[in-house]
């Protein structure tokens, strides 16, 4: 069999788009070919680098970005140049193709929380993500959660989804966590200890509370410093005013997007990671967290507790006091850290690359028969 995947997040930056693709394409190069044979779709120009080398990966560049040539133009051209059996869409289903279809929607979550997107967003997902849904041959989605929201929201038949769980990649692992604090100094120069949040920096996230609540646990005589990993993206500026505004700007970080190959360090130098978002499809830095364990605060709604299971303190995201108070309750309590490391670790372990790779190649088959 003969698989187009679209794997143009590569190289982008784009935080959980691009994570996936990154575990996917890793998971499907270790896993037993079985005859099939892929065409990977990259856009960036440095996307291909993160292309696994595979005898059975071909790596084709679409020159043109834009996705208003590569979805409906580009890719219909090339399913029946190379005679693909099988398409891999990303969130978007590009009409008029030879091959089957399948797509990856990881959420819908601007239907549920329109507030949290903004308005192009809203009109361009509502119609896009709709119509990609109903004219897939199979939907992957990345949570029972975001299942559930897609048959309810769009009416697609149950069976028509498969819910594929996203996993660490080998690189998020427990290290020296002396060490990892040394690099920081080094390189980032942050100093220890300190929270780490790491994702995009928009409304979704949550970061406005959460900065309200890490102004809580100061006034508090707590001394660790608040370290932001993430790109700014719709309605930062609002969580940059918040900091200023509590006059914070000396305690929390903002360290912009930091390469995949680095996340480990910030994660095992944290003394607790904080992840108090409003909604997510997923979560993938939750996982991430855990694998190299450290103690989760997070929030409870949508996915977040699928995720973590039993391995994380959880507060109402909609609550200052409820983020400030799991907080304070990891930092102060030795043994609850402990048990939240151990548990994160065991969990972490339910969710790996080659059952992703298993799951989506069955997906592959079930959607061509």
């Amino acid at each position: 069999m003969k698989i187009g995947i679209d794997a143009h997040a590569l190289g982008s930056q784009s935080a959980g788009n691009e994570s996936y693709y990154l575990q996917l394409l890793r998971a499907l190069a270790c896993h037993p070919s079985n005859g099939n044979r892929y065409v990977i779709y990259f856009t960036h120009p440095d996307g291909k680098r993160y292309i696994p080398a595979c005898e059975q990966f071909h790596a084709k560049r679409i020159w043109l970005a834009n996705p208003y040539f590569r979805i409906p133009v580009a890719f219909p051209i090339e399913c029946r140049r190379e005679k693909l059996d099988v398409f891999h869409a990303q969130y978007v289903t590009p009409p008029f193709c030879s091959a089957r279809i399948v797509t990856t929607i990881a959420d819908i979550l601007f239907e549920n929380y329109p507030e949290l997107y903004s308005p192009s967003e809203r009109i361009i997902f509502g119609t896009l993500f709709a119509w990609s849904a109903r004219h897939s041959d199979h939907i992957i989605t990345v949570s029972q959660s975001s299942k559930k929201d897609i048959v309810e929201r769009y009416h697609i038949d149950p069976k028509r989804i498969t819910v594929v769980y996203e996993a660490p990649r080998q690189e998020f692992r427990p290290m020296n966590a002396e060490s990892c604090r040394e690099i920081l100094a080094r390189d980032y120069d942050i100093r220890s200890p300190f929270l780490l949040y790491v994702g995009r920096i928009n409304a979704r996230k949550n970061l406005e509370r959460l900065v309200e609540a890490f102004s809580v646990l100061s006034g508090r005589g707590f001394s660790q410093q608040l370290v932001i990993v993430g790109k700014q993206d719709w309605l930062a500026s609002r969580v940059l005013e918040k900091v200023h505004s509590l006059s914070l700007d000396s305690q929390i970080r903002f360290v912009g997007y930091v390469p995949n190959d680095h996340l480990p360090v910030f994660y095992n130098a944290a003394e607790v990671f904080v992840y108090p978002s409003i909604c997510e499809g997923f979560g993938i830095p939750l996982v991430e967290a855990m694998a190299c364990g450290v103690p989760v605060v997070t929030s409870y709604g949508s996915s977040l507790e699928e995720v973590v299971s039993d391995a994380a303190v959880l507060a109402d995201p909609y609550s200052v006091s409820s983020i400030a108070s799991a907080l304070e309750k990891v930092l102060s309590d030795p043994a609850l850290a402990a048990g939240l490391r151990e548990r994160g670790l065991r969990r972490a372990g339910e969710f790996s690359e080659a059952r992703k790779a298993g799951d989506t190649i069955r997906v592959y088959h079930q959607a061509s028969a």
